[in-house]
């Protein structure tokens, strides 16, 4: 086990390697800071640790009660992803601290392709969270910022690329020029007992937001896992964020229930939002099952369209083609309302559908209306928990769209095939820039629904809109264009052959 202590108020942890060193620095007020170093380079410079909660304000004043060790070491793998088998191999600092009788721990793990960080709060009983003083000050005086300026619109669909703003969406990606290093900053592990943040820039440190529209604390139970800040470290390129699977590894395992749930079923699929002809469902089936693809997904007034869902799930059952249906989490179908989303997800289950797309995370529960940032709130993270739960229940694959970014939760639910959290090609303007952008910021944190393939709308050729498909992974790939302009496109045969899942 590669720690060691540096001083009487310095606590290091190196990663399996040896490559990357992490060192937390214990202060004469009681304050805890951070920096890292990749070989002999220092990324992070003095970053500061610390949670203000009811129970107390963790970030000065804090006594060292103990330390300790351990290493992370498993492997395990996952019906979806950019791989089959993922390894999770870290070295593991606690440092548990007290203030006025109150204790809290943060938890540090090095990782050879970056570093992780969480707050824990032991005890029982109610907590509120009101803000932490985390920040990531990036060592270099010179920094490219990329990602998309803070509120997106929509749930993460403003278009992504080189940024300048004062406010930056998670995750930001930068290039630390001095150093020769690429860092992306990010969460993982994002669940309803706190919120997704974002970073307000100053310089070069980047600190840590709650949403916009988390208007009250977060309120929760003891005891208290926060999600794990992280930072992946590429030298020289982007090849390591890239090739990561740190966003999984920091999330909970499986769940029992779905370890072997064979039910679950990735796929490529048609859609009919684009395409249109949504009342022609035997026509789309009929084009998946000569595809080869598994998935048609029936999108917004399928009810309307199609009131004989029964039989058309039985059609494409028989043709090994699988129905998604479309819902809304707001003011139509009501289905941040538990009793709402299990009766509508009890229906889809006996209509023979076998997948939820669930839309519009972003708005207002009863109006509709456009919010800041209501996707990363406590209380919208608390309704995609519910949602993934019921249609566990239920055997449903779930896509989310006009939602939150993903974190990582594919782990625990993998059933939970995408999420959109992207400008897509549902936009009639394409963005070449934010188009390349995506693999280095947006699909680093999980599978993204792009939907690619149209012939008209795209801002690239044909063979770079076949990239895209390998490329923007996503456990269901849900493709655009119409059925009879896919089977006269020239890459239909690659079509045909692209799988949504990989070994490596």
């Amino acid at each position: 086990l590669a720690v060691a202590t540096a001083s009487a108020s310095d606590y290091v942890v190196k990663s399996p390697s040896g490559a990357l060193t992490l060192t937390v620095t214990h202060d004469k007020r009681g304050a805890l800071a951070y920096s890292v170093c990749s070989g002999p380079v220092r990324i992070v410079d003095g970053g500061a640790l610390g949670i203000t909660t009811s129970r107390g304000d963790f970030t000065t004043g804090l006594g060292l009660v103990r330390q300790s060790r351990s290493v992370v070491d498993e492997t395990y793998t996952l019906p979806v992803g950019k791989r089959s088998t993922y390894v999770n191999r870290a070295n593991e600092l606690t440092l548990s601290l007290r203030k006025a009788g109150q204790e809290m721990a943060v938890v540090l793990r090095a990782y050879d392709d970056g570093f992780a960080f969480r707050y824990v709060l032991p005890g029982t009983g109610a907590v509120e969270i009101s803000a932490e003083s985390t920040t990531f000050p990036l060592a270099s005086r010179e920094i490219d910022y990329w990602g998309q300026a803070h509120p997106n619109d929509y749930g993460y669909e403003t278009p992504l690329g080189p940024i300048i703003a004062d406010r930056i969406s998670m995750p930001v990606l930068a290039e630390l020029k001095e150093a020769k290093h690429f860092v992306l900053v990010a969460q993982a592990g994002s669940y309803q007992d706190y919120v997704i943040p974002h970073y307000e820039r100053r310089g070069n440190v980047l600190a840590l937001r709650f949403p916009m529209d988390q208007h009250e604390p977060v309120k929760t139970m003891l005891p208290l896992r926060s999600p794990w800040r992280f930072v992946l470290v590429s030298p020289g390129s982007m090849a390591r964020i890239v090739e990561s699977t740190m966003v999984e590894n920091l999330n909970p395992p499986t769940e029992p229930s779905l370890a072997s749930a064979d039910w679950i079923r990735p796929g490529r699929a048609s859609w009919d939002f684009v395409a249109g002809q949504g009342n022609k469902l035997g026509t789309w089936i009929d084009f998946d099952a000569e595809m080869g693809w598994e998935w048609h997904v029936a999108d917004a007034g399928w009810e309307r369209r199609v009131p004989y869902m029964a039989e058309v799930t039985a059609y494409g059952k028989a043709r090994n083609v699988a129905i998604m249906a479309w819902g809304k989490v707001a003011n139509r179908d009501f289905l941040f309302d538990p009793e709402k989303a299990e009766a509508w997800m009890a229906r889809l289950e006996g209509l023979g559908v076998r997948g939820a797309k669930i839309d519009f995370f972003d708005q207002a529960d009863t109006t509709g209306a456009k919010t800041d940032d209501l996707e990363d709130t406590q209380a919208r993270l608390r309704v995609r928990d519910m949602l993934s739960e019921t249609a566990e229940r239920h055997h449903l694959m779930v896509e989310y769209h006009g939602c939150a970014i993903p974190s990582g939760e594919r782990r625990r639910w993998p059933h939970v095939m995408s999420a959109e959290a992207v400008a897509g090609m549902e936009r009639r303007s394409q963005n070449r820039i934010h188009d390349l952008t995506i693999p280095y910021v947006r699909n680093i944190m999980g599978p993204v629904s792009f939907t690619p393939i149209h012939l008209e709308r795209s801002a690239g050729t044909r063979a770079y809109q076949l990239g895209q498909v390998v490329l923007y992974e996503a456990g269901i790939q849900i493709f655009s264009e119409r059925y009879d302009r896919i089977l006269g496109f020239e890459g239909v045969d690659f079509l045909k052959a692209v799988p949504s899942t990989w070994d490596d």
